[in-house]
């Protein structure tokens, strides 16, 4: 498969998004998860989705995408994220890419949802 400029250009952003929201997804439901209700294997709690939904588009608008795209794309991230993830898996991979290397399961999260927002 190969990648156009623009798919790069949004991959990039989905992928510092990532980054920089994974601190504050994790503390805010951490501080809240005192008595967690019982949720679906994948769904992930409603104070996390929304922070990591603020999060994402406030730092995808900055990186250049309309509030339009911004709003697509951190809703497919999300999306994909809780149709593969446990919430326990997604926050090991959201710490692993603010210390080390993106893991590739974000990165083709960020590849699937870029080229469905340009198609």
């Amino acid at each position: 498969m190969k990648i156009t400029c623009q798919q790069q250009s949004l991959i990039t952003v989905f992928l510092l998004t990532l980054v920089s929201i994974a601190y504050c997804s994790l503390l805010v439901s951490e501080a809240k998860s005192q008595t967690p209700k019982l949720l679906s294997q994948n769904e992930y709690p409603q104070d996390f989705t929304e922070a990591y939904q603020a999060s994402c588009k406030i730092n995808a608008v900055t990186k250049g995408l309309s509030t339009e795209q911004a709003e697509t794309l951190c809703d497919c991230t999300l999306n994909q994220f809780q149709s593969k993830y446990t919430l326990e898996k997604f926050r090991k991979l959201m710490n692993k890419a603010a210390k080390e290397e993106t893991p590739e399961e974000l990165i083709e999260v960020g590849e699937f949802c870029a080229e469905e927002l340009i198609d």
